[in-house]
């Protein structure tokens, strides 16, 4: 299994505006065959700090999901959003 924490820092003024555009990702990523989970957190105590946990079954389906229209939809418009550049965790897991 592929997983993949990515952490996002939001912009104060922007954040229910961020909240309805990550809304179609998140929809459109659990849809997906491949897909284990997604998930999407805001920090507890923090209004502007994200974080994506993603779970797929292995890598030809995190590169099939990053052909998909809703996330080169995001890669093409989170940046709006970002005070900085988002972190990026990848991991294997296998029981």
């Amino acid at each position: 299994m592929k997983i993949i924490n990515v952490e996002l820092t939001i912009k104060p003024e922007l954040k229910i505006d961020y909240e309805h555009f990550i809304d179609e990702l998140v929809a459109g990523s659990r849809a997906e065959t491949g897909n284990v989970s997604y998930n999407h957190f805001k920090k507890i105590g923090n209004d502007t700090d994200y974080e994506i946990i993603e779970h797929w079954q292995d890598a030809d389906a995190v590169t099939a999901h990053n052909n998909t229209a809703h996330f080169k939809k995001f890669l093409a418009g989170v940046g709006n959003f970002l005070t900085q550049d988002p972190i990026i965790i990848r991991m294997d897991y296998s029981e």
